[in-house]
Parts: structure tokens; sequence; C-alpha cells
């Protein structure tokens, strides 16, 4: 079975390609939960940025219905430059300065761990049969045996 894969893309951001770059190495590889955390600590700029669109990505896999968001990992994230807008600023002796302001396209894919969607059914199938062991012993020591009362130690 393939696993399932969601993308979300921001084109035309107000931050440099670099700067967003540092924030989008800190998540690649990693599982959302995790990611999530370490972007909303994160002081960088693009760390906002980022979180947002991860928690689009994420949302366009559940669309896909990939089921638990917890067993979902950052497959691939990569920044792209896009255009630079240029404004000109006054200077003296009536001169002008360029403003160069860049901008970025930033896409992230977040896809389906196999492993760790196994690793969670294997948990979920063990609680069941925990609960249901349980409730199997609560009944075979109704059935069998009056209830037990509990000794006092007198002091």
């Amino acid at each position: 079975m393939e696993a399932l894969e969601a993308s979300a893309t921001l084109r035309f951001t107000r931050i440099s390609a670099q700067k967003a770059r540092l924030a989008a190495n800190l998540i690649r590889g990693k599982a959302v939960t995790e990611a999530k955390g370490i972007l909303s600590f994160s002081p960088r700029k693009g760390a906002a940025i980022l979180l947002k669109l991860l928690n689009s990505a994420v949302a366009n896999a559940e669309g896909k219905n990939a089921g638990d968001p917890e067993t979902l990992e950052v497959s691939k994230v990569w920044v792209n430059g896009g255009p630079v807008y240029k404004r000109q600023l006054a200077r003296a002796r009536g001169r002008a300065d360029t403003i160069r302001k860049p901008t970025s396209h930033i896409t992230i894919v977040v896809r389906e761990n196999t492993e760790a969607k196994a690793q969670a059914q294997a948990k979920i199938e063990a609680m069941r049969a925990k609960k249901l062991k349980k409730a199997e012993d609560r009944k075979a020591g109704k059935a069998g045996e009056a209830p037990k009362t509990a000794k006092k130690s007198g002091n």
C-alpha cells in the first residue's frame, strides 16, 4: 500500500528565501506534531509562516482521508525564491537608492508514516485486549465468588 501524500504551497510570501530556509531546515523529516512544537516556539519570522502552511498541509491530508494526523510526517519542504519587488528611496542631492523586497514560494509535503501508523494500530489493539481481559476477570470474579471485604487495621 502506498503512503498517502498531501501538500500545501504558499506563493509570493514576503520573506527572503534564505530566511525561510532556516526555519524549513528545522522541520524537514520530523513528525507533524514535533514539527508544530518546534515551529510554535521558534522566534524566526519564517517559523510562523511555515506553521500556518503546515496546518494547511495537514488539513489537506485529512481531506484525503489520511486518518490520524499524528501518523503524518513532513517528508519534503522546499523554499524557492520568487520575484523581487524593487522600490526607490529618495536620498540626498537628488539621488535614489533601490530597496529590494524579496519574495519566496514555499511548499510543504506531508505523508503518512506507515511505521507510525502500524505502531498506533498495535497500541490500540493492545489497549482493547487489556480492557477485554479486565472485563472478563471482573465477570469471572462476580460469578464465582462472593465479594471480598476489606480488612481494617485497628489503630
